[in-house]
């Protein structure tokens, strides 16, 4: 500790001899922000390419990410007067941030967003994929520069004038200014007079963060200049739009009043369909051979890898989420007050209404907005009566949520159950998950590399387990005496390597870019298998029998098939599926069928629905057919 108070003295005494010094630690001090663009740019892309793009095409977008950092850093400048200090705070900041997003992008092919942080509270969950992480030489070189820029700032310490409580006044006025560039209207519509930054309805999440570098992506995610709200939305203009769709009776004499059951099984999806590649056993035994004898086809899921709340809230409520920004989490941003889905109709008519995972039950903060979906209760993975069954992956296992929903349906209900149930087992990531002994399937393939092979029978054992979880379902269930119906399917495709490997290597799709997919490979990459099941002869055909379908179709399609009373909910999604049972904005994915003026209607309705019952004033609730 002496040797180091000696330096600086020395430091601090060569500053004072020399103005030359002074001058080169000033242009040092006033260029951190500076430099920390340009890493901060470079962790997100982890390319020079990338980066020098930045730089040649969009330097006015990296100029305003510059203007961010600099703002950041003088808040932080004015409150301890040492610049040190709050260099030490805003590398710390401006480092990490793009490099969760670099990291993020390379597991769930999806950018880092502003409400990501609603996630901190669970931030111990994530544990489990440090372990996958591999950082690049280039990334640690240059936190390693950083750290000696911060040592040299430390040791020479330059630090503002001594003016006093004045200074503190600096505090709020940068920071102000941060906050209002970010967030006001006004500030947020220069963007593109001033730095040449571009936003419109069109771009995705991946243009935004690929041509004006992560620090303008972050950015213009903080804030929303409001296009969500329809120009001329009014009470008026949404009775107006769906009065077709208000049920003329809501009552049903041939409904049965079934227990229902909806399971959302983690990235469920069948991996033989990966070209090339050889499995020692089918890990979908029990889904094709229930496939064979009730109704399924494929879900056109709205996310790739990860995002689990985008379909699941799509199937709850029959909303879309393709209305909303891309990378949306509905529940953190949106999900504020009473809503419609599902759970409230079955809770109308006297049923109990429960939802149920076997993982932390604040994740996505479930346990707040369940509740107002109309749920009576969510149970999270220390709530649950069944057994708590492991095995050497990181997860409890989907025997657990196969028994406690057995458990539930076990109870007695005055009416019947309607229970989502989701589960966890087979959740990424699949690169070092389970022991070698505790693999099922034996995976081979030319074109698999060593790690290819692990991570898929990582993600077989994780499969075939589920799938055996809804064997247990189907036997159960078939021999009970209520009427009882499952909707069981996958929300997503499964991650199993960076930049789309397995699915490139072998052939499956031939671009590690979405942006570069044919319209069938989109398919592959998005479809996942689902299917219905009853106990009972609902009297009715699956209308959707072996097609692709959205997954908010799901939930209206299997009310069609048990025929449940009627509510405007269902009435406009059937409509939506005799129009466009596929349509996804971001992907540009419709049904060949369809043209593109009955698209254009049909989102516009189905954006009107989401924004009235998920951000609006909720006229459609009192059009709905029932009280909630």
């Amino acid at each position: 500790m002496k040797s180091i108070s000696k330096l600086k003295r020395n430091i601090r005494s060569k500053l004072r001899e020399s103005s030359l010094l002074r001058g080169l630690l000033w242009v040092l001090t006033l260029c951190f922000p500076l430099w920390l663009t340009l890493t901060a740019n470079f962790i997100s892309f982890g390319s020079l390419d990338k980066l020098g793009t930045l730089l040649t095409h969009q330097p006015r977008a990296f100029l305003f990410g510059a203007v961010l950092i600099y703002l950041f850093y003088f808040a932080w400048v004015f409150l301890f007067r040492r610049f040190s200090t709050a260099a030490g705070i805003t590398a710390f900041v401006f480092t990490l941030l793009p490099m969760i997003d670099h990291f993020k992008c390379a597991i769930l092919q999806d950018h880092f967003y502003p409400w990501d942080l609603t996630l901190a509270q669970n931030a111990g969950s994530f544990t489990e994929f440090l372990g996958s992480i591999s950082f690049p030489a280039s990334f640690i070189l240059l936190i390693l520069i950083l750290i000696l820029y911060w040592l040299v700032l430390n040791l020479a310490r330059p630090m503002l004038p001594k003016w006093g409580k004045k200074r503190f006044i600096g505090v709020p006025v940068f920071a102000l200014a941060l906050f209002g560039l970010l967030t006001n209207t006004t500030l947020r519509n220069s963007y593109e007079p001033v730095f040449c930054i571009s936003i419109h309805e069109g771009m995705d999440q991946d243009t935004i963060y690929d041509t004006y570098g992560f620090l303008c992506g972050f950015a213009l995610n903080c804030g929303t200049v409001d296009t969500l709200r329809p120009q001329d939305y009014s009470q008026q203009t949404i009775e107006e739009m769906f009065a077709q769709y208000v049920p003329a009776e809501t009552g049903s004499e041939d409904f049965q009043n079934p227990d229902v059951i909806v399971v959302l099984s983690e990235a469920f999806w069948d991996p033989t369909k990966l070209e090339g590649v050889t499995f020692s056993d089918d890990p979908l035994k029990n889904y094709r051979a229930i496939a064979a004898e009730h109704p399924s086809g494929e879900m056109v899921s709205c996310t790739f890898g990860g995002g689990t709340v985008r379909p699941e809230f799509e199937v709850l409520s029959g909303m879309s989420t393709s209305t909303l920004p891309s990378g949306n989490m509905p529940y953190q941003q949106y999900l504020k007050n009473k809503t419609f889905a599902y759970a409230q109709m079955f809770k109308s008519m006297g049923y109990d209404t429960l939802g149920i995972h076997t993982y932390q039950k604040t994740f996505y903060e479930r346990d707040r907005t369940y509740p107002l979906m109309g749920f009576d209760d969510f149970l999270g993975e220390n709530d649950m009566h069944a057994e708590l069954h492991w095995n050497s992956g990181p997860y409890i296992t989907d025997e657990t949520i196969a028994e406690e929903i057995i458990y539930q349906l076990e109870q007695p209900h005055e009416t019947g159950l309607y229970l989502t149930a989701i589960t966890m087992e087979n959740h990424s990531l699949y690169t070092d998950k389970f022991d070698a002994e505790d693999w099922d399937i034996q995976v081979s393939g030319e074109n698999l590399s060593e790690q290819d092979v692990i991570s898929l029978q990582n993600y077989c054992k994780g499969v075939k387990d589920s799938d055996a979880a809804l064997g247990t379902l189907y036997e159960y269930i078939m021999q009970r005496e209520k009427p009882t119906v499952l909707l069981w399917y996958g929300d997503h495709l499964p991650t199993l390597g960076d930049n789309f490997v397995p699915y490139t290597t072998t052939g499956t799709i031939q671009a590690d870019k979405a942006a570069q997919w044919t319209e069938e490979e989109k398919y592959t990459m998005f479809c996942t298998p689902y299917l219905i099941f009853a106990n009972y002869d609902t009297g009715k055909e699956y209308r959707a029998e072996g097609e692709r379908v959205s997954p908010y179709l799901l939930e209206a399609l299997l009310c069609d098939y048990i025929g449940a009373p009627a509510c405007l909910q269902t009435n406009f999604l059937l409509d939506v599926y005799e129009t466009c049972p596929v349509f996804s904005y971001y992907y540009q994915l419709y049904s060949p069928e369809s043209t593109e003026e009955e698209r254009e209607e049909i989102q516009k309705l189905h954006r009107y629905l989401t924004y009235d019952e998920l951000i609006g004033e909720g006229y459609l609730n009192k059009m709905q057919g029932f009280d909630f």
